[in-house]
């Protein structure tokens, strides 16, 4: 349980989560995240005999306290399903599986039989859920002030980006791209891999036929632009789902290099700091996860 998420008020709910997944049978036990004091979802792995004391694992958190659960879940081998009730600002992961059911409707699901095995992504030895990127507005998700997330939730991304919107346009980096015996080299103001129907909680016709667990990831180049007209045409496409332009490229692949030529690339992983390299290799690792669904 991550009590800083989202708009912070996890902490009323987890009385009411504990009470419906108790009266449907369940023995619970609540792990508090608190990086600051050493609670973290590391730490409990670590210390904990995980997969013989439990028969699942929840994550009550955003989509980052769970890109750091299923990281420590990865790098334990612990073998157990997981369950996911959002309570971050955007949850774009949950909504690929769940939709929009509420706390106590997810307490249904975690107490479930069904379950789907997903695709996750690996960058240099990190592990991420739903996306990896590069680039333009790449650092709002997890350089937000946490206490504007508190008060605004979505709407504190969306101020964020505006307010960075000049430097974001003129950002871009030389990066060669490989994959599938193929090479491209160019200057990019984003690149990212996705494993989702939407982003930042904003869909995208270009992710529509996203399938969470068919071993691929979209991978997404937006080369930069030089002028507005360009930017416009980058922004339509976009929008419409049309790549058939020359600023933006669309492919689906399950191993991808990123070698950056002016300089290291600092990634976002999941909605969280993931690293800054030269060189980012990124393998999807196939239906690696499983967890509860409707």
């Amino acid at each position: 349980m991550n009590v800083t998420a989202g708009t912070g008020n996890v902490r009323l709910k987890m009385l009411n989560i504990i009470e419906e997944l108790s009266r449907k049978g369940c023995e619970v036990t609540v792990y508090p995240v608190i990086p600051k004091e050493g609670l973290t979802s590391e730490h409990f792995f670590a210390s904990e005999n995980v997969a013989e004391r439990f028969d699942l694992v929840a994550c009550c958190g955003g989509d980052g306290t769970l890109n750091h659960l299923i990281n420590d879940m990865m790098n334990h081998e612990v073998p157990l399903p997981i369950g996911y009730i959002p309570a971050g600002s955007t949850n774009d992961f949950s909504r690929n599986l769940n939709g929009d059911l509420t706390a106590l409707e997810l307490c249904g699901v975690l107490t479930g039989e069904k379950t789907f095995s997903y695709d996750i992504g690996c960058l240099n030895g990190r592990y991420f859920n739903y996306v990896a990127g590069f680039g333009a507005f790449t650092e709002i998700s997890y350089s937000t002030d946490q206490n504007m997330k508190n008060i605004f939730g979505y709407g504190a991304y969306m101020m964020n980006m505006l307010a960075t919107l000049p430097q974001n346009v003129t950002m871009h980096h030389h990066v060669i791209v490989e994959h599938d015996g193929l090479r491209a080299e160019d200057d990019y103001v984003f690149g990212g891999l996705t494993n989702s129907l939407s982003i930042a909680g904003v869909k995208s016709p270009i992710l529509d036929h996203a399938q969470l667990n068919d071993g691929l990831f979209e991978v997404l180049l937006v080369k930069a632009p030089k002028n507005l007209q360009q930017i416009n045409e980058i922004v339509q496409s976009l929008a419409s789902g049309n790549t058939d332009n020359p600023f933006v490229s669309v492919v689906h692949t399950s191993h991808v290099t990123f070698t950056s030529t002016d300089g290291p690339l600092s990634w976002t992983l999941d909605g969280e700091y993931g690293g800054t390299y030269d060189k980012a290799v990124i393998d999807v690792i196939p239906r690696a996860v499983e967890i509860m669904v409707k």
